[in-house]
């Protein structure tokens, strides 16, 4: 099956910017973005992860050490940024202390739910738009996870989750000539393989079981949703554990930087999964036991305090 995926990506793109209802969380994913361009990231992921056999994320058991002043400067930007935008109050979270931003980023990285609504009553945060925050707030340390261990990461890989983060992907590409399918984690960028008749999630083979919906989308009345048609018009789907997954044509993989504004702007997919009784897991693929410790060093690029 040809592709032209290329053009086609990048109209997914425009249009995640194109919509002004986006906006707010438009300009938390640019700022997100600029974070993961700061190489002092690096400086807090030790050069090999804590080890893996091929059955945990390389993430697991790691200690991560952000220098203070990254930390503080980068999820102050952040809570900022989305603070400005958002509909719902952050409470005082944008003038907490390190102590609560490490807490809040080490929350952010392990996906604990519980800890981030704990967080949210401390610093009389709407909880979901804590949580909101709390997900994207680990990206550019976990990018730098995904840059440093990347000779580590095996090249067979057995599981749903990502090999290095241990989160379960935002999209599937099928991608190429070959139409391989390939998974994608939208928090480090991670990119590995995987069988079309498997669920990630909860592993079924069953081709009884497994299906996918597929969208009709009336590009007539809506210009944006023919860019979207051709783009990603299925979603993959599982009978035993009623999860579902979007897939996207692609040619070669998708940037890191285009993989959140993919998401958003396939958001109708997601929606149409919902009405018809599919969800995503909640929380991680795999219990990481990492922790994040804040630690002096030096502060470079743009970041301030």
């Amino acid at each position: 099956m040809a592709t032209t995926s290329a053009p086609l990506t990048k109209g997914l793109v425009a249009l995640a910017r194109s919509r002004s209802e986006w906006a707010p969380w438009l300009a938390v994913l640019d700022v997100t973005r600029a974070a993961t361009r700061e190489s002092a990231w690096l400086e807090a992921v030790p050069s090999a992860p804590a080890g893996s056999d091929g059955n945990m994320p390389l993430l697991a058991g790691a200690t991560l050490s952000v220098p203070t002043r990254l930390l503080r400067g980068w999820l102050r930007t952040l809570l900022r940024t989305a603070d400005s935008a958002a509909t719902a109050t952050l409470g005082v979270a944008p003038r907490a202390d390190a102590d609560q931003l490490r807490a809040l980023l080490e929350a952010g990285l392990l996906e604990d739910t519980t800890r981030i609504a704990s967080l949210a009553q401390t610093l009389g945060a709407d909880a979901g738009a804590l949580g909101a925050v709390a997900a994207l707030a680990p990206v550019p340390l976990l990018r730098a996870c995904a840059e440093r261990w990347a000779p580590h990461v095996p090249g067979a890989w057995a599981h749903g989750w990502c090999p290095v983060c241990g989160s379960w992907p935002a999209f599937a590409e099928a991608r190429g000539l070959e139409n391989a399918r390939r998974l994608r984690c939208a928090r480090c960028a991670a990119d590995w393989p995987a069988a079309w008749l498997r669920c990630p999630y909860c592993g079924e083979d069953d081709h009884m079981r497994l299906g996918s919906l597929v969208l009709t989308l009336d590009g007539e009345r809506d210009p944006a949703a023919s860019g979207l048609a051709r783009v990603a018009t299925s979603i993959d789907t599982c009978g035993r554990c009623r999860g579902y997954l979007k897939t996207m044509t692609t040619l070669g993989p998708t940037p890191a930087d285009d993989l959140g504004l993919i998401d958003l702007a396939t958001v109708e997919l997601d929606v149409a999964a919902l009405e018809h009784g599919y969800a995503r897991p909640t929380g991680p693929g795999a219990a990481l036991g990492a922790h994040v410790s804040a630690a002096g060093g030096r502060l470079s690029g743009w970041w301030r305090s």
